[in-house]
């Protein structure tokens, strides 16, 4: 099986190492999603919530599971 992974770099978070790292996209999407929730709130808090939308979309579209229209397939 693959390991997939994404970087808070990747998603245009600055200055942060942290890596989600899975066996399978959910997983990795979540690990993610609950750092982003927990040590980057200040960020979140400062976004409309469009754009914590798009900030999350760009975790899916970076891991290639989106196909760029906006919805999970």
């Amino acid at each position: 099986m693959k390991i997939r992974m994404v970087k808070c770099s990747d998603i245009g978070i600055d200055g942060c190492n942290y890596m989600a790292i899975g066996n399978n996209l959910d997983e990795v999407e979540q690990n993610m999603f609950e750092h982003i929730d927990t040590e980057h709130k200040d960020i979140l808090d400062s976004m409309t919530e469009h754009q914590v939308h798009h900030l999350k979309h760009r975790v899916s579209t970076f891991l290639g599971r989106s196909c760029g229209c906006g919805h999970h397939h």
